[in-house]
């Protein structure tokens, strides 16, 4: 993740035309941009997407799976904008009707779900992380395609590990929402 020397507002940030990959506003004027994902990253987090999306539409919630989508939130006047790899927002927070000129989303994703990239800072993720918890995100999931493993962390709670032989369980936020670890790391062999 590389940083920026120039400090900006967030409104300066959000005027900025969009990077590839994708940059983030860490507040006051620190700007990140995320590492280039390799085809592990890309693949789970497209995979992810997918399988996110086709459950919310079968039972029918209204709600939003996708991939990259800038998410500004936090306290007034010290808001920060994050773009995690996949952002899963529910309800009455969801936009509705034609989104295509909801460029960001502004509240917290119910969930927002990370994929380790191999040269990612454990110290730039662990503050991207305690923001998210501490700022209205319900549910963070860490995916790590070199261990297969996802952490999965919710306020107040204990950070839960999965692996191999285990199963992501979508909680309060995804009734009957289940997805098997070994399903999910399958999708990295051909």
């Amino acid at each position: 993740m590389t940083a920026t020397t120039s400090r900006l507002t967030l409104e300066q940030f959000l005027e900025r035309p969009e990077t590839e990959p994708a940059s983030e506003y860490w507040g006051c004027g620190d700007v990140h941009q995320k590492d280039m994902p390799d085809y592990p990253h890309a693949t789970l987090q497209f995979y992810l997407a997918v399988v996110l999306t086709q459950y919310l539409r079968s039972q029918k919630l209204r709600g939003k799976a996708v991939v990259e989508w800038c998410c500004v939130f936090g306290p007034s006047g010290a808001e920060r904008a994050w773009v995690p790899d996949v952002v899963v927002v529910l309800g009455e927070r969801a936009p509705q009707g034609d989104a295509r000129n909801t460029r960001v989303l502004r509240v917290a994703p119910d969930i927002a779900i990370e994929v380790l990239s191999p040269k990612q800072s454990a110290r730039l993720l662990s503050r991207k992380l305690q923001y998210y918890l501490r700022h209205g995100v319900r549910a963070v999931w860490v995916v790590d395609p070199d261990a297969e493993t996802v952490d999965v962390y919710a306020p107040g709670a204990d950070p839960l590990l999965l692996g191999r032989g285990d199963a992501l369980d979508g909680g309060t936020l995804l009734p009957g929402f289940t997805l098997a670890m070994d399903e999910l790391f399958a999708q990295l062999v051909d």
